[in-house]
């Protein structure tokens, strides 16, 4: 086994020295490599220089464009805000305009309700006292309820006239 090992480890130190390589040392001339490495860097400092130019001048190009790109998005976000301001102004109008003409079809409709009740009631007072079946309590009461009534017809006729002129106004 320890002689197999020793095989091994040897086998591979031979193979490992057979494929290193040389290499050889080469004498360089400093002064001559300095005057043309001088030369060389001063040409790619220039090119250098002129290449963050223009990398420079084309980022604020780019920067240039996107602040107006950024500004004419705005302007384009205010016009939209502007325009859906306008058309929820105009639906709000609406709303209130179909508000106030409801109000004025429902109060007409409480008005002539007011006034059949009011018909009802005369005529049913009337009736009742032709027949002399009511006593003057009786009689008065009944008045009293038509007064009442008549009191809520003028209410409502108050509040017709208001919401026709909220109407009006909305209208124009």
């Amino acid at each position: 086994m320890k002689t197999k090992v020793l095989l091994i480890a040897c086998a591979l130190f031979g193979f490992q020295m057979g494929f290193a390589q040389e290499f050889k040392t080469v004498a360089i001339d400093s002064v001559k490599s300095m005057s043309i490495d001088l030369v060389t860097q001063k040409s790619i400092d220039k090119e250098v220089a002129r290449e963050k130019s223009k990398a420079d001048r084309a980022i604020r190009d780019q920067e240039r464009a996107e602040k107006s790109r950024q500004k004419a998005e705005k302007k384009r976000e205010r016009a939209e805000k502007a325009r859906e301001k306008a058309i929820k102004k105009e639906e709000k109008q609406e709303r209130k305009i179909e508000k106030a003409d409801k109000t004025v079809q429902k109060l007409n409709s409480k008005l002539d309700r007011a006034k059949n009740d009011l018909d009802k009631m005369e005529a049913k007072l009337d009736k009742t006292m032709s027949r002399g079946k009511l006593s003057e309590v009786e009689i008065e009461k009944g008045n009293l309820k038509i007064s009442k009534q008549r009191l809520k017809i003028q209410e409502l006729e108050v509040d017709i006239a208001k919401a026709e002129n909220k109407f009006k106004k909305l209208n124009n």
